[in-house]
C-alpha cells in the first residue's frame, strides 16, 4: 500500500497576528479592538514598527470572551 502525497507541506499555525488582522478576526473595528487591547490588558509584541498579538494569546482571549457572553 503506497501513501500518496500532494506535495503540499502542512501549514504551521501563525505565531503572530498583526493587530488589523486580529481585529477583523474578532469582528471589531481596528479602533475598537485597540481599545479592547488596552482595557483587557492583552499583551502585544512590537517587532520593528508593527505590533502583534501572539496567536495563542488571541485564542485564549477569544475563548474567554465567548465564555463571558454565554
Amino acid at each position: 500500500m503506497a501513501i500518496q502525497t500532494t506535495g503540499v507541506a502542512p501549514q504551521k499555525p501563525k505565531m503572530f497576528i498583526d493587530i488589523p488582522t486580529a481585529a477583523e478576526m474578532a469582528g471589531f473595528s481596528l479602533r475598537h479592538f485597540r481599545r479592547l487591547i488596552e482595557e483587557d490588558q492583552i499583551p502585544i509584541v512590537q517587532i520593528n514598527r508593527k505590533f502583534f498579538i501572539l496567536s495563542r494569546v488571541f485564542d485564549n482571549w477569544e475563548a474567554t470572551r465567548r465564555a463571558k457572553a454565554a
